[in-house]
């Protein structure tokens, strides 16, 4: 029996295995690696409130960091009564709260485990930095505690704000601003550490750029982007003047105010070079 065969007949192809496309990290994730990674790596920036939320392990000896006070008052009393001492001299650096015209900024919420306002020393601010880290594995947190010692670092100061507008009865504008100073002891340390943030969110490609300061070339801020329906906008502002590294924090429902934010920090800058003219050169 004939079986007829059509020999031209091709196999038929297999289909080609589809190519996965590269995964996305999403941003949420990528903003939140980067903060860290700041944290890490640029200086005492946002110490305070990682080392507030961080769970800590009972069996491990944490600094006893001076309380809140829990006098009340307000201007320079206020500020005066507020913990620790101003061995640095950064405390009378930062921008007084404005209490007797029609609008300013006045006194902002805690931050961290700290009040609106705090001034610790060298050793108080280190121990703060490595409190920071101590998750890491031992051998890169022994590595970056060396560093940490090298940056020697000589205090830190801390204050919140909030904009008020009396005529309108509260709040001018809908945000909190969190200044941070920390002098060190070699100022090249304090440009590069400053220098390194903003490098390290322009390489990210995920923070859009914020207003310049005005007056300040040095100084770079830097937006979060927006993830899903949030509804909080941040900025994270960053510059040295001589030996004092400046960390601006704001926060605030969106839009955020960023070119009032920025003559704030603008303010700021020029009070540290007005008022520690020998060390801010």
């Amino acid at each position: 029996m004939n079986e007829s065969v059509n020999e031209s007949a091709e196999p038929e192809a297999s289909p080609a295995p589809a190519v996965p496309a590269p995964a996305r990290r999403p941003v949420g994730r990528t903003v939140a690696v980067a903060l860290l990674a700041l944290a890490v790596v640029g200086g005492v920036g946002f110490t305070a409130v990682t080392v507030a939320g961080a769970d800590r392990d009972p069996g491990k000896p944490v600094f006893a960091f001076p309380k809140a006070s829990e006098g009340g008052g307000r201007g320079e009393s206020l500020q005066n009564d507020q913990q620790g001492r101003d061995v640095s001299g950064l405390r009378g650096l930062l921008m007084p709260y404005e209490w007797g015209g029609s609008h300013g900024y006045a006194q902002g919420p805690d931050i961290g485990e700290f009040g609106p306002d705090v001034a610790l020393d060298g050793r108080e601010a280190t121990a703060l930095r490595k409190q920071e880290i101590h998750g890491l594995p031992p051998t890169t947190r022994r590595a970056l505690d060396q560093v940490i010692d090298k940056e020697h670092i000589r205090g830190m100061a801390m204050r919140s704000y909030a904009p008020f507008n009396n005529e309108y009865g509260g709040l001018d504008k809908p945000f909190t601003l969190t200044f941070e100073l920390v002098r060190m002891a070699n100022r090249d340390s304090v440009r590069e550490l400053s220098t390194g943030r903003n490098k390290f969110f322009d390489a990210l490609g995920v923070f859009p750029r914020g207003p310049e300061i005005p007056g300040h070339k040095e100084a770079a801020c830097f937006r979060m982007p927006r993830t899903g329906d949030a509804k909080i906008d941040r900025m994270v502002c960053s510059a040295s003047v001589g030996d004092v590294l400046v960390t601006v924090n704001a926060a605030g429902t969106r839009p955020l105010d960023t070119d009032a934010i920025a003559v704030f920090v603008g303010r700021q800058l020029d009070r540290i070079k007005d008022k520690d003219p020998g060390k801010a050169v």
